[in-house]
């Protein structure tokens, strides 16, 4: 199959659904719609029913269950008379009676409708209840952690190992579908916690102090425009329950694992005060080797390399703010996070050299390094919801600082059997690194007849300096002398400013969304001290959005989009600099690198039932001057040492189908499994000594949670990743099983423990083909990032954490009828209707 094929398949399907949709009649008649949220935290309850009774024989006329966001939509409604009655399970039903629909006014929005728990039920709720483990939408994923017993006690790297469509490889990089190009925001914005070395502070982060991750795939025009494959947003906890709250966890596990996590909120109808804080300690043992063939003229060489390492992670993690509710419309608030993170890592190899079958060398290396890095976030939010229902305005200020400390320490012994010689060396690698960054953004939302409009303005300004600092032992004099020629300063600005619009429109049950972003971006870089003349890239693009969205039914949903993405290389693709620490693998960045353009098209389709919600997409992704990883030989003549650096390509492009089910028989078992498959397609470049390569790949993971009695609950969770292609070779199959419990020893008191990669199987391995005019040689690679891990975690929750309060609950029930009346000032505008999972807390303001 080719990449023209694949364009042509798939833009048959997207016209296809267009004229299916276009030729779809609006319902005649009135509609009544609206949505169902818990009274006491706004989240959307899917699946509840609602019924609309005609009063004049008291016939249920329509029935229907809302959708993944709560909401629901009774159209073709004959002029009359009506009631309108929502139940939901463990909650106090709602009745809105005098529903008049006439030709005066055939279109009522009920806006939001808060139910909640009922009397009778409350204790039972409050033991059994539980958020979601993933919440499915068309274009958006959400994953609860707390419900993820595989991941308790361990890092964020750890839970995002767990979220479907994402991948994580051997160096905690984060994949997206199969793309490595993915942004990564923290509670919704750029953070200077993604601005470093993002590997290191996933790690860092304990997955107890996050609260959600969403994953969207195709985001619209109001999303960042950074990153090919889509967005990753971590949501931190913060408080969203009344009175005061508070929970403890401890954890310790093999591999000096130890894990703590303290949360303390208060909040009441004028302020919300909220503190975390999380620390996190744990080694992580791997190894590798590497085995490398090459063959030139009339040599032979083979490159034998063993690797064992030692990573030793501490990290603290500090939450806290504060919600001040001016008024009953508008919020001020301020929050700070802070991330202090320890890495130490301890690393030994060996390496044979062979020629035609006769040993010419020996390498032994001793290697440790120590580093430490300050991540500070300061944020100042705002958010007025006007009289119209829907209006908003929200704007944000976010400061943050990123400090890096880092010091190598590299030993390595040469033995040359072929002249007799040995030679030792040592070397000092001192890194500092500082990081600034703001970001400042404003986002409005104005609710039309049957749609809205939304727009927004964001400047974001990233300053950052790394000096690389090398004293090199000098063997006459037993001392350290500095060397200018492998020491280097890289300084890297980046100023993007950014408007954006979208509109929605509702056609009955066809919902169109359209938007364009404009981006303007200017990129310095340059080497201090250095002849290297200065770099620099100043580009405006316009990325346009289009979603195509269409109910089907009340349980089936389809939705066509288009939009179009960037990815900017960063600062270690672009510093020229030649890095010779490693003897046998050089790298140098290429500052004329330039940015990834990504169109990217999906096709959407959700249906759910009582028991069962089934997400599935096709996609297609063309990316246009590709960056790609090259390594190569340094010279036709030095067969011992590769060089590594990065190119544009023509383009690149992916083409998949992936399927998410969530499956729920009954009470006690439910499951989530996860396909992703897809073809890679890498146009080739004779220049650079790359052939077109092209192949299939898959994915997948299946969760299953077995709760047999309500105290206990299981969770067994495995993935596969099958062979992939890449531009010089291929990436062979990977797979691994987690398993975990968690017993409710009370109400406030809980212990888990969980073992990841319980079968020692995790490894990633790679075949890496080279053939080049002068040579040709093939290495085969094995690397593996940790042994398995088990934890153990002990948790106490107290204050209003889940504890019913009688008195306070049979006040609030009191009020129930004067409670659901439709919520004016925040009711959701019935808009594009896409699909989208709810999530406890959303990234709000993306402009």
């Amino acid at each position: 199959m080719n990449s023209n094929l694949i364009k042509t398949t798939f833009f048959s399907l997207c016209i296809f659904s267009f004229v299916t949709v276009n030729a779809q009649q609006t319902p005649a008649g009135g509609t009544i719609s609206g949505k169902l949220v818990d009274a006491a935290n706004n989240r959307p309850l899917e699946l509840a029913t609602v019924s609309l009774i005609r009063k004049s024989d008291n016939h249920t006329v329509k029935n229907m269950q809302t959708d993944l966001q709560g909401s629901f939509s009774l159209t073709g409604v004959d002029d009359g008379q009506y009631s309108l009655r929502a139940t939901y399970v463990s909650y106090s039903p709602f009745l809105k009676d005098s529903i008049n629909i006439s030709p005066a006014k055939r279109i009522i929005d009920l806006g939001n409708i808060k139910l909640r728990p009922g009397k009778s039920l409350l204790k039972e709720v409050v033991v059994t209840a539980q958020k979601s483990q993933i919440q499915l939408g068309i274009d958006k994923k959400s994953f609860n952690v707390e419900q993820s017993l595989v991941s308790q006690g361990g890092s964020a790297t750890d839970l995002l190992a767990n979220v479907p469509s994402v991948q994580v490889d051997v160096d905690g990089n984060l994949s997206l579908r199969g793309s490595s190009s993915v942004r990564v925001l923290i509670n919704g914005k750029p953070s200077a916690l993604t601005g470093g070395n993002i590997a290191d502070i996933l790690q860092s982060i304990p997955a107890s102090s996050i609260e959600t991750i969403e994953v969207i795939t195709n985001p619209s025009s109001k999303y960042d425009a950074e990153g090919q494959s889509g967005i990753i947003n971590i949501i931190l906890k913060k408080n969203a329950q009344k009175g005061f709250t508070g929970s403890a966890t401890a954890s310790v596990g093999t591999q000096n694992t130890y894990n703590g996590n303290f949360n303390i909120a208060y909040q009441n109808s004028k302020v919300n005060v909220y503190a975390n804080y999380s620390y996190r300690k744990g080694t992580r043992v791997g190894d590798g080797f590497s085995n490398k063939t090459t063959i030139a003229d009339t040599i032979n060489q083979t490159q034998n390399q063993t690797q064992n390492q030692q990573f030793t992670f501490t990290g603290q993690n500090i939450r806290s703010g504060i919600d001040i509710n001016l008024d009953p419309k508008t919020t001020l608030g301020f929050s700070t996070n802070v991330n202090i993170r320890d890495r130490d890592r301890l690393q030994n190899g060996a390496t044979l050299i062979t020629q035609n079958g006769i040993l010419q060398q020996r390498i032994n290396q001793n290697n440790s390094s120590n580093g430490s890095g300050t991540n500070v976030d300061f944020n100042l939010d705002f958010s007025h919801k006007y009289k119209t229902k829907g209006e908003e305005l929200t704007a944000n200020i976010n400061y943050g600082t990123d400090k890096n400390n880092n010091f190598d320490n590299l030993f390595s012994e040469y033995y040359d059997y072929s002249a007799s010689s040995y030679l030792r060396t040592q070397q000092h690698n001192t890194t500092v690194g500082r990081g600034k960054n703001w970001n400042i953004q404003a986002d409005y939302t104005l609710p039309l007849a049957n749609g809205k409009l939304e727009a927004g303005v964001r400047s974001n300004i990233n300053n950052s300096d790394n000096n690389y600092v090398v004293d090199t032992l000098n063997n006459t004099s037993g001392g350290f002398d500095y060397n200018p020629f492998l020491s280097n300063r890289f300084i890297y600005k980046e100023n993007i400013n950014a408007a954006y619009t979208n509109y929605q429109h509702q056609f009955g049950n066809f919902g169109l969304q359209v938007g364009l972003r404009l981006e303007d971006s200017h990129i310095r870089t340059s080497l201090s001290d250095s002849v290297t003349v200065p770099h620099k890239q100043d580009y405006f693009r316009v990325y346009p959005s289009v979603f195509l969205t269409d109910k089907l039914s009340e349980n089936q949903t389809l939705q066509l989009s288009y939009t179009r993405r960037v990815s900017r290389p960063r600062d270690r693709q672009l510093s020229p600099f030649l890095d010779q620490s490693d003897k046998l693998n050089y790298q140098q960045g290429n500052p004329d690198l330039r940015p990834e353009d990504t169109h990217s098209f999906e096709l959407s389709y959700i249906n759910y039932w009582k028991s069962v919600t089934l997400t599935s997409s096709l996609y297609y992704r063309l990316t246009n001057g590709a960056i790609q990883r090259i390594t190569t030989p340094l010279s036709p003549t030095n067969l011992d040492t590769t060089l590594t650096t990065f190119e544009n390509i023509k383009s690149a492009s992916n083409a998949g189908y992936e399927l998410i089910a969530k499956v729920s028989p009954s009470a006690a078992i439910d499951f989530t499994g996860n396909v992703n498959v897809y073809y890679r397609h890498i146009d080739g470049d004779a220049a650079l000594g790359l052939t077109t390569t092209s192949g299939y790949a898959w994915n997948g993971n299946l969760t299953a949670n077995l709760k047999p009695f309500k105290k206990l609950g299981f969770q067994i969770r495995g993935d596969y990743q099958g062979p992939q292609v890449i531009p010089q070779g291929k990436m062979r199959a990977m797979y691994g099983v987690d398993g975990g419990v968690k017993y409710d020893i009370t109400k406030t008191l809980s212990f888990s423990g969980n073992v990841r990669d319980i079968f020692n199987t995790r490894k990633f391995r790679s075949d890496i083909n080279i053939n080049t005019p002068y040579f040709a040689s093939n290495q085969v690679s094995e690397r593996r990032f940790s042994t398995r891990t088990a934890i153990f975690s002990l948790s106490y929750r107290f204050g209003n954490n889940g504890i019913p309060q009688k008195r306070k609950e049979k006040k609030e029930n009191q009020q129930q009828d004067q409670d659901n009346t439709p919520d004016d000032s925040g009711g959701a505008v019935q808009g594009g209707g896409s699909g989208t999972a709810p999530a406890q807390q959303g990234a709000k303001s993306k402009g």
